[in-house]
This record gives C-alpha cells, sequence and structure tokens, in this order.
C-alpha cells in the first residue's frame, strides 16, 4: 500500500515536471503580452507578436504589451491604456517600467502609453515617429498586424539607441476647472457694463467740446505754394552676397521632452495617440 503511494506521487512529479519543461511562461507564472481584445489577429499572427514583445521585454528589463479592443467601456484611448496597464499588474521594478500598444477600435485611435524607462525612452518626438511607422506598416488600410509590427520594430530601434542625451519629462498642465456663470452674474455684468460704458461716454463727451470761433488765419493772403522739378539720378550700386548654412539635423542625437500625465491609479505616464 505504501509502495503504492509513493510510485502515484512519483508519477504526479514527474507530470509536473514534464508540463514545466514543456510550457515554462505557465511555470514561472508570467502574464502573456497580446491581448487581442478587438480579435484582430489571427492565432500565429499572436504567437509571433507574443514572440516577439516577450524578446524585447526580456532584453530591456519593461513590459512590452499589445492590446486590441472593440469596447472601451466610455473611456478614451488613454485612459483605456493607462488602466489596463495600471490595473492588469504590469511594469518591471519600482518604476513599473513598461510600454503598451493599444489598437482601439471604439475610439478608431492607435496609442501608446509609456511608463517608467518606457517614458525616457520613448520622448514626444521619438513616439510620433513610432506613430508614423505604425500608419505606413499599414493601419489604414486594415492590417493590424503590419502595423503592430511596425510598432515593434520602429520602438526596438529607439530601444537599441538607448535614452536620449538631455531627455526630460514635462508634465502635462493641469486642466482648468470649468467655472459656470449663473443667471445673476449675467444681469449683474451687463448692468455694470452698461452703466460704467454711459459714464466713461458722457465724460469723455464733455472734453472733446471746444468754443466755436471764427477763422483768424487768412489762407489766401498768407498760403505761398513754390513748386519746383527735382530729379533723382542713380550714381552707382553694388551687391553684397553672403553664404547661409543650412540647418543641422540633431533630431537622432539630440535629446527630448516626454510629456507626462496622471492616470486614474495616480501613476505617472506619458505616451500618445493618432486618429485613424
Amino acid at each position: 500500500m505504501v509502495g503504492t503511494a509513493k510510485r502515484t506521487l512519483i508519477s504526479l512529479l514527474c507530470i509536473v515536471l514534464f508540463v514545466t519543461a514543456l510550457n515554462p511562461i505557465i511555470a514561472l507564472g508570467l502574464k502573456p503580452s497580446v491581448y487581442d481584445e478587438g480579435m484582430l489577429f489571427t492565432e500565429e499572427e499572436i504567437k509571433d507578436l507574443e514572440d516577439k514583445a516577450n524578446s524585447l521585454s526580456n532584453k530591456y528589463n519593461m513590459d512590452i504589451v499589445i492590446l486590441t479592443t472593440n469596447d472601451a467601456k466610455g473611456k478614451s484611448s488613454r485612459e483605456y491604456a493607462d488602466d489596463f496597464f495600471d490595473y492588469g499588474g504590469f511594469g518591471v521594478g519600482e518604476n513599473y517600467d513598461g510600454i503598451l500598444f493599444l489598437i482601439d477600435m471604439d475610439n478608431r485611435e492607435v496609442y501608446i502609453s509609456t511608463s517608467g524607462t518606457g517614458i525616457s525612452y520613448l520622448t514626444d518626438e521619438r513616439r510620433e515617429r513610432v506613430l508614423d511607422k505604425v500608419f505606413n506598416s499599414g493601419l489604414g488600410d486594415g492590417n493590424y498586424y503590419g502595423a503592430t509590427i511596425g510598432f515593434l520594430e520602429e520602438t526596438q530601434s529607439f530601444l537599441e539607441n538607448g535614452i536620449p542625451s538631455g531627455q526630460y519629462n514635462y508634465p502635462e498642465p493641469a486642466p482648468r476647472p470649468k467655472n459656470r456663470l449663473t443667471s445673476t452674474d449675467v444681469i449683474l455684468s451687463l448692468l455694470g457694463g452698461l452703466v460704467f460704458s454711459s459714464i466713461f461716454y458722457f465724460i469723455t463727451s464733455s472734453r472733446y467740446k471746444t468754443p466755436k470761433s471764427g477763422n483768424s488765419f487768412r489762407f489766401r493772403n498768407n498760403s505761398i505754394v513754390n513748386l519746383a522739378q527735382k530729379e533723382d539720378k542713380l550714381v552707382d550700386t553694388f551687391v553684397t552676397f553672403r553664404t547661409i548654412p543650412k540647418p543641422t539635423n540633431t533630431s537622432g542625437s539630440s535629446g527630448g521632452r516626454s510629456t507626462t500625465h496622471r492616470s486614474s491609479s495616480g501613476r505617472t505616464h506619458g505616451g500618445g495617440g493618432r486618429k485613424f
């Protein structure tokens, strides 16, 4: 009896080890990198995107997430992307390093959300170049797989180049609170304006009133007109030439600004999007 139980336990351990060897992702409890909620990819495309995203994630120690959706649940693309990243438990380290790429079919917008060092890698200028690559790779024609490959390729090139020198984060200004005027405010404003404008009119009008007087200047007798012909002659000319140097293109080596904002969770995110 003891021997049978022992053999059963050994068999179960072998099965666990076998499954672990075949599927290390499940064993380690790692999350997938592709979430095709909008059902835009085939199974083969998902597997390929998963492999490429995991490769970048492991190499640069940050989460690279690909997300599609047909229902943004009433949120903007930025809100949906940021919330999915934050509440989905993504981000490596204490700064939650990572980059999320969203194809939002509900708002018809593609959006890139960055966090942690992802903000430093993808500055505003670099982000726009990634979006250019996404559109040039077939997004407008419905080639969502090709557009996502374009995102991965262009992002990889910037990750390989490293964080640009002089990079800095710029928090976007907080939105001003919306003030509403009541009917009383409108009436008081109109009455006040009418009173002050009337006072100003009467004061100004009284200042410009002058007493009438006769014409004391005899213009017919005191006017002298002397007309003479005058000609200007060109004596000499000279021309000066100066070479204007062309501006130097330093976009590839200079630093850049990363505009940041706060998500609903209170974390700092960068990123931006573009309608399609």
